[in-house]
């Protein structure tokens, strides 16, 4: 390890779009035949989308990410609570995306994991 921290960091040609639930979605999930959520703070929990980089990751740049991802976006987060589309909110533009998510875009990733932690094996699952 250096003597400057920065000359350690790892920095990922990406940038990321930084994705919340609001009240909405808890509203949704309300709504599904399921156990009530022990603790209701864990909808909100962020989620980190890496998607090319931007130089100048602008307000149009943005929405232009946004306008290729969002489905996707909507389909991993709805999805990661309830498995059965059909019962899933209809988000068919980029108005109703932001009904149920609030997204905040990053210039730069920095991955502060040592670049050995990648050659970790994950057990599989079953």
């Amino acid at each position: 390890m250096s003597d400057d921290p920065a000359d350690d960091f790892v920095y990922i040609d990406r940038c990321a779009l930084i994705v919340r639930p609001t009240w909405k979605f808890a509203e949704w999930l309300d709504t599904l035949d399921t156990d009530p959520i022990e603790d209701e703070t864990s909808i909100f929990i962020q989620t980190v989308y890496l998607v090319e980089f931007i130089e100048r990751l602008e307000a149009s740049a943005t929405t232009d990410l946004l306008e290729a991802y969002y489905l996707d976006i909507a389909a991993s987060e709805f999805g990661a609570w309830w498995a059965d589309e059909r019962d899933w909110p209809p988000v068919r533009n980029l108005n109703e995306f932001f009904q149920y998510f609030e997204c905040a875009p990053s210039e730069t990733v920095i991955d502060l994991a040592a670049e050995d932690d990648y050659d970790e094996e994950y057990p599989e699952e079953d």
